[in-house]
């Protein structure tokens, strides 16, 4: 099957299988009649989202054209996932998803919390349902790019087994300080969701110096390398010793 019709929308129930939410926490797929609330709460909650990528939470034309709001169009590429407080109803958090059908791909794109709620799991959860949602789509790898402001995100991701694989300098424009906006670092971590028989690893011949040792520091040997490194040398020819003049008595 083509990779373009593969990764559909579900509902979220079917995406979530067992999942749960933390204690107290309902999630819905967001609907249009959300989306002002939404922009709103983000803009109280996170300040430094007015600039970078992720400022296109705030736009209504980002949620009109390119999110899967519920009962609409599963094509879109992005599929927004509200967070409410069970007793109040109130929302406290939204994390948005974005696939790509021809890489067979799953990132996420945003997550935000309300400040009150910080540090009660959502954050972990997060990333937790970010993977599940993958391997309920057909993904084959998920990606988490996270912000290096917080220790709490880049643990997060290693809690729930995701593996850093780099670091790109001025990856994104944020809020640095008031009034100050530089171009700053991200990280990124990686989880492969299927086995190890549908990975190519790169031909250790064709990597550089410098790519080799990034690659055994990130993933460990290369296999080539261990057998290079194994390998018994080949026996050279030994050279006939010259015998030395026989002597002459008179």
């Amino acid at each position: 099957m083509p990779a373009m019709h593969k990764m559909q929308w579900r509902r979220l129930d079917e995406m979530l299988g067992g999942l749960r939410p933390p204690e107290g926490c309902g999630l819905e797929q967001l609907s249009r009649d959300s989306i002002e609330q939404v922009t709103t709460l983000l803009g109280k909650w996170y300040p430094d989202i007015r600039v970078g990528t992720e400022s296109r939470h705030l736009e209504h034309a980002f949620y009109e054209q390119h999110v899967c709001l519920q009962g609409e169009s599963p094509e879109q590429p992005v599929y927004a996932i509200l967070g409410r407080d069970r007793a109040t109803q109130e929302i406290i958090g939204l994390l948005t998803l974005e696939k790509n059908v021809r890489g067979l791909q799953l990132s996420a794109a945003m997550g935000a919390v309300e400040p009150s709620q910080r540090g009660l799991g959502l954050g972990q959860f997060g990333i937790s349902l970010l993977e599940q949602v993958g391997r309920g789509i057909g993904a084959e790898v998920v990606l988490y790019y996270s912000t290096l402001k917080l220790a709490r995100a880049q643990r997060n991701a290693e809690l729930r087994g995701f593996k850093l694989v780099g670091l790109v300098p001025a990856f994104d424009v944020d809020a640095i300080a008031p009034n100050t906006v530089k171009r700053v670092y991200e990280a990124i971590y990686a989880k492969v969701l299927v086995g190890p028989e549908k990975v190519h690893l790169p031909d250790w011949n064709a990597l550089i110096p410098t790519t080799r040792a990034l690659y055994t520091h990130l993933f460990g040997q290369h296999p080539s390398a261990a057998e290079s490194m194994h390998a018994v040398p080949l026996p050279t020819s030994t050279p006939v010793p010259v015998s030395a003049p026989e002597a002459r008595h008179g």
